[in-house]
């Protein structure tokens, strides 16, 4: 089993909910898998380069404009990889402003890419990186539930995104109402990662 963590809370673990969460999935994942290789992206320390205007001819198939945007390339080409390789991908990551963090995105946009994850067919799009488990590890400010549900923009769309390119089974672990602080939010965090752990386990 190959495992990818991908991090994107800029904070340390002991600040954040969803890393918390994940790193109790994981290593539950590992101890269940001794043999798996754990691979990690950290889109907050590492390099994930920003689709620009000189980066976006070269990611749809032109020369690189430069020797620059040429390494920005093989850069993302080298995430891809990454990406492809994985058996079970776990993404942790807050919601903020009801969706998700900047580097997140720029981390979809560098692993969504036709002819490498999907494909256009006269039927449709096709996803092609079946076979792939995905863990979404979030937490939130909120509890979007109810009438509040349609808020959560985060959760539908990284589905959404992973379902369009064939990963379909997809587990949600999340912490919600971290916005209320103190016991409630410790709470609510304990809870998750308690979840997460016998999910790995289970996995």
């Amino acid at each position: 089993m190959k495992i990818l963590r991908v991090l994107a809370n800029p904070k340390t673990v002991e600040q954040s909910a969803s890393l918390k969460i994940e790193q109790a999935f994981t290593e539950a994942l590992k101890a269940a898998h001794p043999g798996a290789a754990v691979d990690t992206i950290d889109v907050y320390q590492d390099e994930i380069p920003l689709l620009d205007a000189k980066l976006l001819p070269a990611f749809f198939g032109a020369e690189p404009a430069d020797a620059e945007t040429a390494r920005k390339r093989e850069v993302q080409q080298g995430i891809l990889e990454r990406f492809l390789a994985a058996d079970v991908v776990v993404m942790a990551t807050p919601m903020w402003n009801f969706n998700a963090p900047p580097m997140l995105k720029a981390f979809i946009d560098t692993v969504l890419v036709a002819g490498k994850t999907f494909r256009y067919t006269a039927g449709g799009p096709e996803g092609l990186a079946t076979g792939k488990r995905a863990v979404l590890c979030i937490a939130s400010g909120g509890v979007y539930e109810g009438a509040m549900a349609a808020y959560d923009t985060l959760t539908p769309m990284l589905k959404t995104q992973l379902g369009f390119i064939g990963i379909t089974d997809v587990t949600v672990l999340n912490a919600p109402g971290q916005g209320a602080g103190g016991e409630k939010a410790a709470a609510s965090t304990a809870a998750a990662v308690e979840k997460a752990a016998a999910a790995g386990s289970g996995f």
